[in-house]
């Protein structure tokens, strides 16, 4: 635009723009420092933590492969036991069958009894029971003549089941001596392959509670021997109330046992709800399972310690960093602020020189040409018109229902409304000697030199349809945004003498839009 602000704007803002590269490019350096630092601390930080979070893995991982190694142990131990006591009953029931029921039979048998009893430190007893139940022969040398096993639950299942294979129960007390025992039992059948009794093997608990009291398992650990329905057979920590306790529904049994015969996890009992890394695996050939579990707590105890030794030497390097760098940032900011006073000192001259000159012509809220410029300007080419016979045209402008938006958004939101709308005005004008003014409060005025109607109305229309797209919300207006109305006035020598004529033309043809419904251009007749 041909305003002469312009040209004193940009010698005003020439000092002051070096004022403020200077004044950024400090504040970026301090910015670089404490970005740097905080960048330091976060890292160190971050890495501690990560640091942390490998290590707590790691121990909880060791601990599932101890856990899985024990299983595996003990389960090859469980089996071993188990395979032992079975064999013998293999051979009992065999020898039992050729030889018939008489008492020359069992006589050798109770020998025989008696000596490999002696030879498994393990075994409690070994007995055998006639299809009623009652004791024919027993490695203890019992004399229970009276003695009656039929409700026992492995006779029942031999008397139901007609399979050979070797049957595991629950763990009872036993009625002839009252300790802890595990069965293992074989049928027994006559010639023709009805039931004739049972021959069984009975296991102390003491064997299995020896070998796993005499494993570290914390203050807390367990390890279960388990029947594959679910039932405790032996627990340590010994409890009789948990002998027969059924952790059917507990997560070994739902998640894990379903799809693997071994593994590991970290689940919690429904014994008594503490929370273990467990190794499990199942016996090979017989129908339990093997548990080992440390409680997750003490598991992660070292590594808790080891955290809070890392965080500790960590949180102290940090507050050291911390320090170094505010006392760092601290003098770089004062340095900076002295700089800046020197800087404004200088700057402050050069701007109170300019302010004047820009007071003079320019509109301090919008920055567009006052009042003052408007009638220079206009007096100067309306002379210009006249002597070279050139085209000249007004546009007036001004905001509709503006007094709504200030009552409804407050004067701040009108200012600003303002300045907004100034900007879409001076951007739709691109010729250099046209120029935009604020005539006043929320009109304004365009003056377009070598400009008649037609090319006039476009400028006009183009500033509406800009503003209207803007998407000023104006919640009590008609369109819901900010529009203007526009009057449009092209000069005639024959009936235009003045600037005030041509003024008052484009003023009341902004007054016909207005009238007319507002957000329209209209050309003055």
């Amino acid at each position: 635009m041909g305003q002469p602000s312009v040209k004193v704007r940009i010698e005003t803002l020439q000092p002051t723009a070096s004022l403020l590269a200077e004044q950024l490019q400090a504040r970026l350096k301090v910015r670089y420092a404490v970005v740097l630092l905080i960048a330091v601390c976060l890292s160190m930080t971050a890495l501690a933590v990560w640091e942390s979070w490998n290590s707590r893995h790691y121990h909880l991982h060791d601990k599932e492969v101890a856990m899985s190694n024990l299983a595996q142990t003990l389960a090859s131990q469980a089996q071993s036991t188990i395979k032992q006591a079975d064999t013998m009953l293999f051979t009992l029931v065999d020898r039992l069958e050729k030889d018939g029921a008489g008492q020359a039979p069992f006589s050798r048998v109770q020998q025989l009894l008696v000596a490999q009893r002696s030879e498994l430190p393990q075994l409690h007893g070994l007995f055998v029971y006639d299809e009623n139940g009652r004791w024919l022969v027993n490695s203890n040398g019992a004399s229970v003549p009276q003695s009656n096993n039929s409700d026992r639950e492995y006779f029942v299942f031999h008397r139901e089941h007609p399979e050979r294979g070797p049957h595991i129960g629950p763990s009872i007390k036993s009625r002839s001596t009252g300790e802890w025992i595990m069965t293992v039992s074989r049928r027994i059948n006559h010639p023709d392959g009805s039931f004739a009794g049972v021959a069984l093997a009975t296991v102390y608990l003491n064997h299995f509670l020896a070998l796993y009291d005499g494993i570290d398992m914390g203050k807390n650990g367990a390890i279960s021997l388990i029947a594959d329905n679910g039932n405790l057979q032996v627990r340590r920590p010994f409890n009789e109330n948990d002998i027969g306790t059924s952790v059917v529904n507990g997560p070994l049994f739902t998640q894990l046992l379903p799809y693997a015969s071994s593994g590991t996890a970290t689940i919690k009992s429904v014994i008594d709800g503490v929370e273990r890394v467990v190794g499990f695996r199942r016996v090979e050939g017989y129908p339990l399972i093997v548990s080992a579990a440390l409680n997750k707590q003490e598991v992660l105890a070292a590594w808790r310690q080891e955290s809070l030794n890392s965080a500790t030497i960590v949180a102290l390097l940090l507050a050291i960093l911390g320090t170094l760098g505010y006392r760092l940032i601290r003098v770089m900011k004062q340095q900076n602020r002295v700089q800046n006073e020197l800087l404004e000192a200088q700057e402050k001259l050069l701007e109170i020189n300019h302010s004047l000159e820009l007071l003079a012509l320019e509109d301090a809220l919008t920055g567009l040409a006052n009042r003052r410029q408007f009638d220079l300007f206009m007096l100067a080419e309306m002379g210009r018109a006249r002597r070279s016979q050139s085209m000249l045209a007004m546009l007036m402008i001004d905001v509709d229902h503006f007094k709504l938006f200030n009552d409804h958004y407050g004067h701040v939101a009108g200012d600003e409304c303002l300045r907004r709308i100034s900007a879409v005005i001076t951007e739709s004008i691109q010729r250099p000697g046209d120029l935009a003014v604020r005539y006043g409060g929320e009109e304004f005025a365009v003056v377009l030199p070598g400009t008649d109607y037609v090319g006039a109305f476009l400028v006009a229309e183009k500033i509406r349809r800009a503003v209207q797209q803007a998407g000023i919300v104006h919640s009590e207006g008609i369109e819901g945004v900010v529009t203007v109305s526009l009057g449009v006035c092209a000069y005639d020598p024959a009936s235009q003498a003045k600037a005030d004529d041509l003024i008052s033309a484009a003023d009341k043809a902004m007054y016909v839009a207005k009238a007319s419904g507002r957000n329209m251009s209209v050309i003055a007749n």
